[in-house]
């Protein structure tokens, strides 16, 4: 198992989190000028998790890998199984995929090293959140930008019919991975947004701004019943997103926030749009 340390400007930690959604992340220091942040791959998964955090740190122009060092197998599993608490969401719990859960709540697994980072990121919570409102038994639902595919088991569990995309070849394997341990049925495959051609009842996007500039007005065309989005930070955003649903003639039905983590004020806003 390798650890690798890497050092980010502030400003830009959210917007990476974001794109790297699916990922362990691990943060060690944070301060207003810097974050210092770990992740842990397997050897076979350490060229692509290092090939994809510099794509990453191209895009924003700025991140550097400070340390790389090796832990033991043991210790790091025991870490996680120490560490790691059941996080509600309700319906949903998102569990360890060790956990046996004998609650009342819908449970997600996720595997080790996945759960920081996806089911505790406010944008991951917020989509928890709408998901059971506007997903039904028998939809057919497109999940944009998958990651850990945590989504997309989330609409396959209320009965969904569901395809899962991603850019990432690490994503769909590790979506098909956790749909598998799920025990749901989730197509999950290597595409863009532009990519996808027909049209599904329930869009999910959670995506970062730039993405939304590239590929919103395709986006906007894929849903039948409702576009669900999340990722959008602070005000700027909000307005940026709101007037490209506007332009697609687009209406929003609902909005909900949430704070990140300890900045208060700071907001992550979530959005769900009908045609109009």
């Amino acid at each position: 198992m390798k650890k690798l340390i890497y050092s980010l400007p502030a400003p830009l930690f959210e917007i990476f989190a974001v794109e790297l959604n699916g990922y362990g992340i691990e943060i060690l220091n944070r301060d207003e000028r810097e974050v210092i942040f770990a992740l842990y791959a397997q050897e076979e998964e350490l060229e692509g998790l290092k090939n994809a955090v510099q794509e990453i740190f191209e895009d924003l122009g700025s991140g550097t890998l400070i340390l790389e060092e090796d832990i033991p197998e043991e210790n790091w599993e025991e870490k996680w199984k120490e560490n790691f608490k059941p996080i509600e969401i309700p319906p949903f719990v998102i569990i360890p995929e060790w956990e046996i859960y004998t609650g009342s709540l819908i449970p997600i697994k996720l595997k080790i090293g996945m759960a920081f980072g996806t089911g505790l990121h406010p944008t991951t919570q917020i989509m928890l959140k709408l998901i059971p409102e506007f997903v039904k038994k028998g939809d057919t639902v497109l999940d944009i930008g998958t990651g850990s595919g945590i989504l997309a088991i989330a609409a396959a569990k209320l009965g969904a019919k569901v395809v899962a995309i991603d850019i990432q070849d690490e994503a769909v394997r590790e979506c098909k991975d956790n749909a598998w341990e799920n025990e749901v049925q989730v197509e999950c495959k290597k595409a863009s947004a532009d990519e996808i051609e027909g049209k599904y009842d329930i869009v999910l996007a959670n995506l970062q701004i730039d993405i939304f500039r590239k590929y919103f007005d395709h986006i906007a065309k894929l849903f039948n019943k409702y576009l669900l989005i999340s990722g959008i930070y602070k005000e700027k955003e909000k307005q940026e997103l709101l007037e490209m649903a506007e332009k697609n003639n687009l209406k929003k039905i609902k909005e909900i926030t949430q704070n990140e983590q300890g900045r208060e004020g700071d907001l992550w806003y979530g959005f769900v749009f009908e045609n109009k």
